[in-house]
């Protein structure tokens, strides 16, 4: 009996001992001078219950925005080089791609870096082609010289439109006032064909551009055709032009037989084909006497030496 009873109170101090040993929900507990492992289960510390890991949450860019959704150039050209002022007007080709249906679009003008036009062309339908008509007048006529365009987007959230690699949102042209006479090869007259040359009973009113028979003749200005008319022993076959905003009046002599293309009081742009060089009426070889004038032509106007203005278009036409 003695023995027993020394055996049941050993049984009772070492249970507490084992109950230490155990951590909550059965676990045993760290060895001393050891830090507790994380559960597998994600559980959050401290707790004695578990939750499963998200395994659905999206991965979000960096910053949360969602690649993508910005409006997306597809194409930008600008068909014509060259705009010439109350001439045929440069086309302007452009697509944007994104998921928005509609998309603001804007046409800046630039010259040297610097905005000088804002073109807005409203709202215009994603993954389409369009094309808008540049004349050179949008909000006042343009200044002369190298310009550059620039196409400008967002959308109904007011993300702005990026260019991927490879592609441009700028393209580069030349706006110009006035055109050069002739389409192809020609060469200026010497002192016999220039401006103030003696001729018998006047001096020679114009100057002299040697061109091969059938080359174009294109309106230096658009504007209204004034006289087409025939000068035997003279001009020859001729035609007036009167210059549209300006006080000018062009003349265009010695032009091929049946080669003329316009009417009196018809309406022409700056760089439509009038007529074709030749050599009728006193004419030695084919070629275009060009006279400028200021005022009317011989109805109180004054001609002025062609050259100065002959050479300045040239050297952009």
């Amino acid at each position: 009996m003695r023995l027993l009873a020394v055996a049941l109170a050993v049984a009772a101090l070492s249970a507490p001992s084992a109950a230490l040993a155990a951590g909550p929900g059965g676990t045993s507990a760290p060895a001393p001078g050891t830090s507790p492992s994380t559960p597998s289960t994600g559980a959050p510390a401290g707790t004695g219950g578990t939750r499963p890991l998200d395994q659905h949450a999206p991965d979000r860019p960096r910053g949360g925005k969602r690649r993508g959704a910005r409006p997306v150039l597809a194409l930008f050209k600008v068909k014509s080089r060259k705009l010439y002022d109350l001439g045929r007007p440069a086309r302007v080709s452009f697509r944007i791609d994104g998921r928005s249906p509609t998309v603001a679009v804007k046409l800046y003008v630039l010259r040297r870096g610097e905005r000088i036009r804002t073109i807005a062309l409203g709202d215009r339908a994603t993954g389409q082609t369009h094309s808008y008509a540049l004349t050179g007048q949008e909000g006042g006529r343009l200044p002369e010289g190298r310009l550059q365009l620039k196409l400008s987007a967002r959308d109904g959230r007011g993300r702005a439109m990026r260019a991927p690699r490879g592609a441009s949102a700028t393209g580069s042209f030349g706006f110009y006032l006035h055109r050069f006479p002739l389409v192809g090869p020609f060469t200026y007259s010497g002192p016999d064909g220039s401006f103030g040359a003696n001729r018998p009973g006047h001096i020679h009113q114009g100057h002299d551009l040697g061109a091969a028979s059938g080359t174009p003749v294109v309106a230096p200005r658009g504007g209204v055709v004034e006289k087409v008319a025939y000068q035997a022993g003279g001009a020859g076959n001729y035609i007036v032009l009167r210059g549209g905003g300006e006080n000018r009046t062009y003349v265009f002599m010695h032009l091929l037989d049946d080669s003329t293309r316009v009417r009196e009081g018809q309406r022409v742009v700056t760089g439509q084909r009038l007529a074709d060089v030749g050599s009728t009426g006193s004419s030695s070889g084919a070629h275009l006497h060009f006279e400028i004038w200021v005022g009317a032509w011989f109805d109180g106007g004054r001609a002025i030496d062609p050259l100065p203005d002959l050479r300045r278009w040239d050297a952009w036409s």
